[in-house]
């Protein structure tokens, strides 16, 4: 077989392949505990977090789907600045031909404090990627935000 033939040939499997990739929303609970201190490493006691999740819509005149974000879950974090979310998540599972998952595991957070600049996190900041067929099981997320001040 001719080199020219093995390519044509891959590039038409890989496109075969990809037409069998289906999408499907799946909700896990993620493990998203954290810690909120200032800029000179000091905890912030009683700050509030809150889990941002992404609402979808059809619009039913036009047909196409719409995107807005709303809080999920809201929680203050304790006299060391400890917090810990544990309400479901829903994310984007893609199942291949070989039904074997593709898993964006992903946490969205927003920050509240008087006195402090609220605090969002920008998009693919807490992300992970999961080859496994655990979904988002043994994913954790452990971050520590900075709030700024306001001058």
């Amino acid at each position: 077989m001719k080199r020219k033939n093995k390519i044509i040939l891959a590039i038409f499997l890989v496109f075969l392949i990809l037409l069998f990739i289906r999408p499907q929303k799946v909700i896990y609970e993620p493990k998203v505990n954290g810690k909120i201190i200032d800029e000179n490493n000091k905890p912030i006691p009683n700050a509030t977090v809150s889990s941002i999740q992404e609402n979808e819509t059809k619009n039913k005149e036009y047909g196409y789907y719409e995107y807005d974000d709303y809080i999920s879950q809201t929680i203050k974090t304790d006299i060391n600045g400890n917090f810990e979310l544990s309400e479901k998540s829903r994310i984007d599972w893609f199942h291949t031909p070989l039904d074997l998952p593709i898993v964006w595991c992903y946490s969205d957070l927003q920050v509240r404090k008087d006195g402090f600049k609220t605090y969002r996190t920008k998009f693919g900041e807490l992300k992970e990627y999961n080859y496994e067929c655990r979904a988002c099981k043994k994913i954790e997320f452990r971050p520590t935000i900075i709030l700024k001040k306001k001058y």
